[in-house]
């Protein structure tokens, strides 16, 4: 069976004297038989008594390269253990695995050149094996690949030089594919390169974010976390992969890394701690860009978000509308047509410095409506974020950004005569009557639901190119 895929097993356990607990857990061979690969990772079966004889169904995660079978195991309430050990044949689908020396590269002269030799291994045999020079966040081929010849092979020596010509460059990327298009992308990091004047930034390009649904931490209904509404600037690995743009689920599913903004749908307050604030509404609705901090805050209002946050730091954005003459001064049309991200990229975002201020309790840009007083407020509502906005940002580590909306999310059909986001008051989503988790906006089309209003721009999109100081 293919690694990283799930084994269920299914059966019924007989335990005269009641059964405590049964579960299924990875084994490895060892020479003696089997032995446990990780007694954390064990799949536990919910017993609500102590039952006589109970049919289970274990679903156990084949996670680890050496896993040679699969342990069932019983415990009546006298702890007397049955055992019953399941064979697994062969893993398939392990990926390539790639060494090189040197392993890192501390040092190169801009336009330098590096050699790496290293030797690939595959189970399936090899289909391809190819090279080049890339950034890996976000990732970026800054050179054409280039091939090596591999024939089937199990191990491959290989060695190669590669000229440094691009101070984006933060890696070689070696990528070895076998028989079976399984995968291994490899990289020796570049830690510096020499020759340059200091300082470079990133460029996301085609980024799409759209606002989350209200996914209560006491509620079953993860499936629809799924909507990209996070943003990271130095990325996140999920499930091997570096993303930059994520959802709630990923968040969820990783075991560390930091977000540093949001991209919300703002219309009530969800402190389920607070009976007082339970669903208030708050002064603005509709779309907003946050600071990952503050996405618990009174007038953002997503205090259910706070919970899945155990492993994902929420860093501090300040966040401010370019004017038109500073985008005049900076020439920022120009700037996102042309940036390569170098170090003059990096200079003209130090421009920012004394125009988006240091947080303070005076000076809080956490957060950025799309629309202002486009709620409970009675000052007139006034749309301050369109399609060519540039938005200015100072990170948690003074480190400066500019998002430029390409598309701004579309409210119009959820508008007032007088330009309001328009409220939700009927339905079991109102959280009017009933104030409780089951008022949540958890997913779409729930029955009984009211989606009309602002709760139709849950899921809606909007499109963005962001340039940030490395």
């Amino acid at each position: 069976m293919d690694i990283n895929t799930n084994k269920v097993v299914e059966g019924t356990v007989t335990a005269p004297n009641g059964l405590r607990n049964i579960y299924g857990t990875l084994l490895r061979k060892t020479a003696d038989g089997y032995e446990e690969i990780d007694a954390n990772k064990r799949v536990h079966v919910k017993l609500a008594e102590f039952p006589n004889t109970y049919s289970f169904s274990i679903e156990v995660p084949v996670s680890a390269e050496d896993a040679a079978g699969i342990a069932i195991v019983a415990n009546d309430i006298y702890v007397k253990q049955v055992i019953q050990n399941i064979p697994i044949e062969k893993i398939t689908g392990i990926p390539p695995k790639i060494t090189t020396d040197p392993a890192e590269i501390e040092s190169v002269e801009l336009n330098g050149t590096v050699s790496l030799e290293g030797i690939v291994s595959s189970i399936e045999g090899l289909k391809s094996l190819s090279y080049g020079l890339v950034q890996k966040s976000p990732y970026l081929e800054l050179q054409d690949v280039k091939n090596i010849a591999v024939s089937n092979d199990k191990e491959k020596s290989f060695q190669f030089s590669i000229t440094v010509d691009d101070e984006r460059a933060d890696a070689v990327m070696i990528k070895a594919v076998d028989i079976r298009n399984v995968e291994k992308v490899h990289f020796v990091n570049i830690k510096g390169i020499t020759g340059i004047p200091p300082g470079r930034a990133y460029i996301f390009d085609n980024v799409e974010m759209a606002p989350e649904w209200e996914c209560y931490s006491g509620a079953s209904l993860l499936p629809a976390a799924s909507q990209p509404y996070l943003f990271s600037i130095e990325g996140i690995n999920v499930g091997g992969s570096v993303k930059n743009i994520l959802s709630l689920s990923d968040v969820i599913s990783v075991s560390s890394g930091s977000v540093d903004f949001a991209f919300v749908n703002i219309w009530r307050n969800t402190n389920i701690t607070d009976a007082s604030g339970f669903l208030n509404r708050v002064g603005n609705r509709g779309f907003a860009y946050v600071s990952a901090d503050r996405l618990d805050g009174g007038p953002v209002g997503r205090q259910l978000d706070k919970d899945w946050f155990t492993t994902v730091n929420r860093n501090r954005t300040q966040l401010k509308i370019i004017t038109t003459d500073l985008v005049t001064s900076m020439n920022l049309d120009d700037f996102f047509e042309t940036t390569t991200g170098n170090w003059e990229a990096y200079e003209l975002l130090n421009l920012l410095a004394d125009y988006v201020p240091v947080y303070s309790t005076t000076t809080d840009l956490r957060s950025l409506p799309q629309r202002t007083n486009s709620g409970t407020s009675a000052s007139p509502a006034v749309l301050q974020i369109t399609n060519g906005t540039y938005i200015a940002f100072r990170t948690a580590e003074n480190k400066f950004g500019v998002i430029k909306v390409i598309q701004a999310g579309d409210d119009s059909d959820v508008l007032s005569s007088n330009n309001k986001i328009e409220d939700v008051t009927t339905g079991l989503g109102a959280g009017i009557a009933n104030k409780s988790p089951e008022a949540f906006y958890s997913a779409p089309g729930l029955a009984g639901f009211d989606y009309s209003g602002v709760t139709k721009l849950y899921g809606r999109k909007c499109k963005l190119k962001i340039i940030v100081q490395r």
